[in-house]
């Protein structure tokens, strides 16, 4: 399938950059009547060219006049290529070198110059246009390509430019397709018999008639009626597209310029973002930290403050790290290139490239761990993106797929380098089936802090045999996934550092062990148990008679319980395990012998009052030795 390829048009207001396209596609992109009344372009305007090699342009005509600059940063917005037009009468102008610094900001490759109006100069003045243009790209994406001259009056310079088109749009690499689709929406509008139409260019991914769409952030989901490609009809969408999209189940009305479509719950809005910023050297005065400016992204502006990490203050021509913290969320991934601008004074202070599109807030403390991680990111590599939001991640982790979209990657590429990390050691694969990963670091960590927390229980409980499973991943200091807390347990059990039980967890080295005072209590109970036979004393009593306080004499009665020294037959009722066995195998005869006993006799059985005789008839009923058949017990048939 052919490659889509977005060319836009740059340069000062009347330098005939609109009758530039028609005469290439003979189309008038200047749509509004205020447009074709006062001859300025104020909206961006959209065409498309077919070029002899069969590739097709989808063509954003931007507009000129300095107060329409935030038009024209949305349409660069996705450009491959810039057409910059210069006015061989006037040659170049501020806006011709504002928007070549903003294509630049924007991380436009490649593009050429086309001095239009040749018809109205000399050879000389014609000379002197091409000399200024060539000083205004030299040391830029353009230096080095060509300057057509052209007009669109007499077509000259046609054909060549034509041909240089053809050539560049060769070298224009495809835009990756896998990942989520996103779409910048630069116009909303509705069609008789369609309904809501958008229209932007698709960043990454592919859209499809049928797909179910969101609009972010002002979470609208709608879905695809139809798709149109160069004023065509089909039925799917390829990155780098120029692409209207016909909507089903959201009214104009309820989407604005600047919104974002794209695949449902893939992004979530972001109101702070890392940045790599470039101030630009034209500007007079260092900018302070904490700044207010207005900063473009996609097709949208939103106010924001930027927060310089390592600097003070940022001299004109340097560059920095930042925080930018934003007054409106934008929907930005890794990678994504913005502008920035001075709403005061309307002139673009400079731009750059967005590190970390969900930032957490930063603080001066930060600085020393924040600014390796950002000078990593800088340098492009997918494995830093990886180990970097794993570590935002901390003892989380992330499944690939996550780790994919973040780090704008593909998912085999991602799974690939996941599993490269893993075998250096530096990542730990929890979840097989998800392919979900934890950095080593982490992993390590979170096992040392299930260690201590185990730990804290034995103490805490020192006559249990060790912590119920279910209470652990409650006692972390943030959530753990399910799968990773049984990973680290099994590896744990796997080193002899823990031991599984089962429904419990202990250390490896815990032994349930009564302390030499709590022994001595023991004695007594066990003594005071066995000498009241089946009329013991109740935990009040006991509690009396021993004198020890309540919380003290339940934990050693229930370590007794544990040993099989005791048997707990009600809430506050512990018998001595000798005497419930004499009286179950008594009970068994009996109940052998007349095939039923009735509660009056039991009580007879066991030497005891309704206070105790009852409890123990529950006991065994519990202990599914007897069945309660009206107010009668009988022994239960043992399953063959």
């Amino acid at each position: 399938m052919d490659k889509c390829i977005t060319l836009g048009t740059a340069g000062h207001i009347d330098h005939g950059k609109t009758a530039l396209v028609k005469a290439l596609t003979g189309i008038d992109t200047d749509r509004l009547k205020e447009e074709k009344e006062r001859g300025i372009t104020i909206e961006l305007g959209f065409a498309s060219l077919a070029l002899e090699s069969g590739l097709r342009l989808g063509i954003v005509d931007m507009p000129g006049h300095e107060r329409f600059i935030d038009h024209m940063v949305a349409g660069a917005s996705g450009v491959d290529l810039v057409l910059l037009v210069v006015a061989a009468d006037e040659g170049v102008m501020p806006q011709t070198v504002e928007h070549l610094e903003i294509c630049r900001l924007l991380g436009v490759k490649s593009g050429l110059v086309v001095l239009t109006k040749t018809d109205l100069v000399d050879q000389e003045m014609l000379a002197l246009a091409q000399e200024d243009v060539a000083e205004l790209i030299r040391g830029t994406f353009l230096d080095g390509k060509p300057i057509v001259p052209f007009s669109s009056v007499t077509g000259e310079g046609k054909d060549e430019l034509l041909n240089v088109l053809t050539r560049l749009a060769r070298e224009v690499s495809a835009k990756r397709q896998e990942g989520f689709a996103r779409m910048p929406i630069d116009r909303v509008f509705t069609m008789k018999g369609f309904g809501t139409v958008v229209t932007g260019t698709l960043l990454a991914g592919r859209l499809r008639v049928g797909d179910a769409v969101e609009i972010l952030p002002s979470g609208h989901r709608a879905k695809i009626r139809g798709i149109q490609v160069h004023n065509a009809p089909v039925k799917e969408s390829l990155a780098g597209s120029r692409t209207a999209v016909n909507l089903q189940g959201v009214e104009k009305s309820a989407i604005e310029r600047g919104e974002v479509l794209v695949e449902p719950d893939r992004i979530q809005p972001s109101g702070r973002i890392y940045a790599h910023l470039q101030y630009l050297p034209q500007n007079k005065k260092a900018l302070p930290n904490r700044f207010r400016l207005v900063v473009h992204w996609g097709t949208t502006r939103v106010f924001g403050r930027v927060l310089l990490i390592d600097s003070v203050a940022l001299e004109p021509g340097k560059p920095a790290f930042a925080q930018f913290r934003l007054e409106s969320p934008l929907l930005p991934v890794f990678g994504d290139r913005f502008v920035v601008r001075d709403f005061s004074t309307n002139r673009t202070l400079g731009g750059g490239v967005i590190l970390d599109p969900h930032a957490d807030r930063y603080k001066a403390r930060l600085r020393d761990t924040v600014l390796p991680w950002l000078l990593r990111l800088q340098g492009e590599r997918p494995e830093d993106r990886i180990a970097y939001f794993l570590w935002k991640q901390g003892k989380r982790g992330a499944c690939t797929s996550e780790l994919a979209d973040w780090s704008q990657i593909s998912a085999e590429q991602c799974r690939k380098l996941c599993q490269e990390l893993a075998a250096k050691g530096e990542l730990v694969e929890y979840d097989p089936d998800q392919k979900a990963y934890v950095r080593r670091e982490d992993f390590e960590s979170l096992c040392q802090e299930i260690m201590g927390q185990i730990g804290d229980f034995h103490r805490e409980n020192p006559y249990q045999e060790g912590m119920p499973k279910e209470s652990l991943r409650g006692r972390m200091s943030e959530p753990v996934p399910e799968k990773l807390a049984v990973f680290c347990l099994s590896w744990l059990d796997a080193k002899g550092r823990v031991a599984l039980l089962k429904d419990r967890i202990r250390l490896s080295a815990h032994q349930v062990e009564l302390s030499s005072q709590d022994a001595g209590l023991r004695k007594e109970i066990l003594k005071r148990l066995t000498e009241t036979g089946t009329m013991p004393p109740t935990l009040r009593e006991l509690t009396e008679q021993t004198g020890c306080a309540e919380p003290r004499l339940k934990t050693v009665l229930e370590f007794l319980v544990k040993s099989e020294e005791v048997v707990k037959v009600a809430e506050d009722l512990y018998f001595a395990r000798d005497v419930v066995e004499d009286l179950k195998t008594r009970f068994i005869r009996t109940l052998e012998e007349k095939g039923e006993i009735q509660a009056g006799d039991f009580k007879t059985l066991s030497q005891s009052t309704r206070k105790y005789s009852i409890p123990l008839l529950e006991y065994f009923d519990r202990i599914r030795l007897t069945l309660r058949k009206g107010d009668c017990r009988v022994l239960r048939e043992k399953k063959s």
